[in-house]
């Protein structure tokens, strides 16, 4: 239901996201499945600070060595280890029966090695990649997304398609992830993506997507 992506580069590649806690086996296995080697990953991106996101970036930095990367607006969910709470504001009131397990859910602390702050823009060419890791907030303080030069992007948790949370159909129905921090932030994040001129959107859940429906999605639901 959780999507994570490696970004193949020049020099070393990048992996974006860890889902939940225990999904490191199942992330490896997915690597060497699609002819990567795990030597060949130099960096974890950690977009935001919910733990189906995070939850095996203590396991994957262990068995990589490799640095992590995350917002210091968020940086404390990987430190604790917890989901940050005040950020989990569901958007349909069902959505609170999954905001108490990931209140329960705990993953293993991790102490992140590249902090970025404030409205960053951090250029991705040491690992040989094209691209550039921007601050969207709005899903929480500190959500980040990946800009690459090729026209495609991972934006994560800005957004959300398909049926059901993992989105298994229907890739271009648009709808809310479960939970948004601050609506209003979201949508200028998303008006911040769509100036980078990506025509494909990657996210958390579903996708992906194309730029008329990221702009739909701006337009109807924010």
């Amino acid at each position: 239901m959780i999507n994570s992506f490696v970004i193949k580069g020049t020099k070393k590649h990048i992996l974006v996201d860890s889902g939940i806690p225990g999904s490191e086996k199942k992330i490896l296995n997915q690597v060497k499945s699609n002819g990567i080697d795990k030597k060949d990953i130099g960096l974890i991106i950690v977009t935001h600070g919910h733990i189906d996101h995070f939850g095996s970036t203590a396991e994957l930095k262990r068995e990589l060595g490799v640095p992590v990367l995350i917002h210091g607006l968020d940086a404390v969910a990987l430190r604790t280890g917890k989901s940050m709470v005040e950020t989990l504001k569901p958007n349909k009131q069902y959505w609170n029966i999954l905001k108490r397990k990931l209140i329960r859910d705990k993953a293993s602390p991790c102490e992140p090695d590249i902090i970025l702050t404030g409205d960053c823009n951090y250029g991705l060419n040491e690992w040989g990649v094209n691209g550039k890791v921007i601050h969207t907030p709005g899903h929480t303080p500190g959500s980040l997304s990946v800009i690459l030069d090729d026209g495609n992007a991972i934006i994560m948790d800005l957004a959300s398609s398909g049926i059901l949370l993992g989105g298994m159909m229907l890739y271009s129905r648009m709808k809310h992830p479960p939970f948004h921090d601050d609506l209003p932030t979201l949508k200028t994040s998303i008006e911040k993506v769509l100036i980078e001129k990506a025509d494909k959107f990657y996210l958390g859940h579903g996708g992906p997507i194309s730029r008329e429906n990221l702009e739909y999605y701006s337009a109807n639901f924010l």
